[in-house]
């Protein structure tokens, strides 16, 4: 009596323990997606970006050579009023000599006065229009050299943000690349560590940023128990040795099944059942490896859901029924950076 109140406090706990911990996985995985979704957001404004910084330059370089047409000009209209200067000397001059003449003349002809007067009248209507002419130039001169200037400091701003954009690109690509190089290291020191377990079905590979550590059923169980043989125990602690030495991991602990149904009275009813419970005991026997935190640890059971091979034959049900064990890289410099900005 008193080992089956035991066994049936020992099932609660153990489900209890297989429940709470998915939450944080499926929190984990989706700022892990949020993040991928966002590096690639802002992988597609860098790209953008330059694109306006390579129209912006051909723009600053038309801007460039209008300005120097402008300047060309400015010195030519700079020229035609030093001319129309010289000539309004000339033109006073010839004014104050006419008025000498004409007071000279004031007591003789008065037709030749008139016709004096006539010539000092359209000297001077040209002199004005010589110099309503110098003050238009002067005018579209001081506008093209506004719209320069307004055009100039429009292009200096874009590129600030063009810079400030692809610093924060920099530093994010340079958090990523820590943690793609964090992530090769840690699936080398698993080959090395496992490599005595390749050819009883345990394989390692990368995915999205994650190492995948997937033990096949006959390393670690026999059909329908979730007690851990030898073999796969051996294989779990050497692969706690390195999980101990990479303290910023996370660790994903998943139970598969094939999609064969399983019925039982027991402890174990259905596929959901032995699926939680594989991986509740792959868990603990990681855990017996003190150098490993188990706040580190979720341990989730898929059931039949998530198969490697959609077929019904017998070598696919082999590969589905399997524990993988997901091992995450540390993205809390990735997220401060993003949130920083």
């Amino acid at each position: 009596m008193k080992i089956l109140k035991f066994t049936l406090l020992l099932v609660f706990i153990i489900g209890f323990m297989a429940c709470v911990p998915t939450s944080k996985f499926t929190d984990t995985q989706k700022k892990a997606e949020q993040l991928e979704d966002r590096n690639r957001l802002l992988r597609d404004e860098n790209r953008k970006l330059t694109v306006d910084n390579n129209e912006l330059e051909g723009r600053i370089e038309t801007l460039t050579k209008r300005f120097a047409e402008i300047e060309k000009n400015a010195e030519a209209l700079k020229k035609r009023a030093d001319d129309l200067e010289y000539t309004n000397s000339r033109l006073r001059n010839n004014e104050s000599e006419l008025q000498r003449q004409i007071d000279a003349l004031r007591d003789g002809s008065s037709e030749e006065i008139t016709n004096l007067l006539s010539e000092l009248q359209i000297l001077q209507r040209d002199l004005q229009e010589r110099e309503d002419r110098v003050r238009r130039a002067e005018d579209m001169l001081n506008e093209q050299e506004n719209k320069l200037l307004a055009a100039t400091q429009e292009l200096e701003r874009k590129e600030r943000i063009l810079e400030e954009q692809q610093a924060r690109l920099m530093e994010l690509q340079d958090a990523l690349d820590k943690q793609k190089d964090a992530v090769s290291e840690l699936r080398d020191k698993l080959n090395h560590a496992l490599r005595g377990f390749y050819d009883q079905g345990l394989s390692v590979h990368e995915k999205n940023g994650k190492v995948y550590v997937s033990l096949e059923e006959n390393l670690m169980f026999r059909t329908g128990s979730y007690n851990v043989d030898p073999g796969g125990q051996q294989a779990l602690r050497s692969l706690s040795e390195v999980l101990a030495a990479n303290p910023e991991i996370s660790i994903m602990v998943e139970g598969h099944t094939d999609d064969v149904p399983l019925s039982g009275t027991g402890v174990i009813k259905d596929n959901w059942d032995l699926s939680v419970m594989r991986a509740t005991a792959v868990t603990k026997i990681i855990l017996e490896n003190k150098g490993v935190d188990p706040k580190r640890l979720i341990a989730a059971g898929r059931s039949e859901y998530i198969p490697l091979e959609e077929t019904k034959t017998p070598e696919a049900r082999r590969k589905n029924r399997r524990t993988e064990i997901i091992l995450t890289p540390d993205l809390s410099e990735v997220l401060e950076i993003i949130q920083s900005h």
